[in-house]
């Protein structure tokens, strides 16, 4: 967005930009923290901060640093509680973290990241346990690729040319190993991502639908290593993520 448009909001969008350097925090954050994170000024920063705490969507915590607030989570509701895919295809997601012995989640891009909308596991015996609000890059997951699936290609030439300029240590990843991984998943119906995001994660996903106003979806799982070696993932998985993102979407059509 540019910021020389009269119609940008500056400050509405760097009160945003406080909220969203809590996505990758893994505590509580002070006004320092924040001004690092934002490249925001220490008096902007602490002006944004005591206002987003007086309306709920920050709160301090007993030494005077900032976490996320109930706000954000009433902000949220409105969203999920839209998405009428989250319950239906519950009962189906769980069948299948049963079977892989992962965590089934239902995306959409957020950026040049995904978000998660839902989320189910049958085990907390697996090395990541991401829940409902959980961010990640698009680049170099199989749930990423699913979603820019479904992207036309002047969304999809548009998202490259943001990743070359937001995020220039992607780029050539993007070029020589998420297109066409993208182009693969068009073709056979799902993505497949072996140890890039995280080594001891083999991911799979595949795309559902887009909704009327062009939102994107996909169903994935992020299964333990140690539970498919990467050809079962290929032959077992990838086929049987298909076939659950073909029935989510018979239910949603249905429902």
């Amino acid at each position: 967005m540019d910021q020389a448009d009269p119609s940008f909001a500056t400050t509405l969008a760097h009160g945003l930009d406080v909220l969203a350097a809590f996505r990758n925090a893994s505590g509580s954050l002070s006004n320092a923290d924040l001004a690092q994170h934002t490249g925001l000024s220490r008096p902007t920063v602490s002006r944004l901060t005591y206002t987003l705490a007086h309306l709920g969507y920050l709160k301090r915590d007993a030494k005077g640093r900032f976490e996320l607030g109930l706000g954000i989570l009433a902000a949220a509701y409105p969203v999920l509680s839209a998405l009428k895919v989250r319950q239906l295809a519950r009962p189906l997601m769980r069948d299948f973290a049963a079977y892989a012995g992962g965590t089934v989640s239902i995306a959409m891009p957020l950026g040049l990241d995904f978000i998660y909308v839902e989320t189910l596991r049958t085990t907390d015996a697996v090395p990541h346990v991401p829940d409902v609000g959980f961010t990640g890059t698009l680049a170099t997951t199989a749930v990423g690729r699913a979603l820019l699936s479904l992207y036309t290609k002047d969304e999809l030439d548009a998202h490259v040319a943001r990743v070359k300029a937001e995020r220039p240590e992607e780029a050539d990843y993007v070029q020589t190993r998420t297109l066409p991984d993208i182009e693969l998943c068009r073709e056979r119906g799902f993505a497949v991502s072996l140890g890039e995001w995280r080594r001891e994660i083999f991911g799979v996903a595949a795309p559902l639908y887009r909704t009327p106003t062009g939102d994107c979806l996909s169903v994935n799982c992020g299964i333990p290593s140690f539970r498919f070696s990467a050809e079962q993932i290929e032959r077992e998985c990838g086929p049987r993520i298909l076939g659950l993102a073909r029935s989510i979407r018979s239910l949603v059509a249905n429902g």
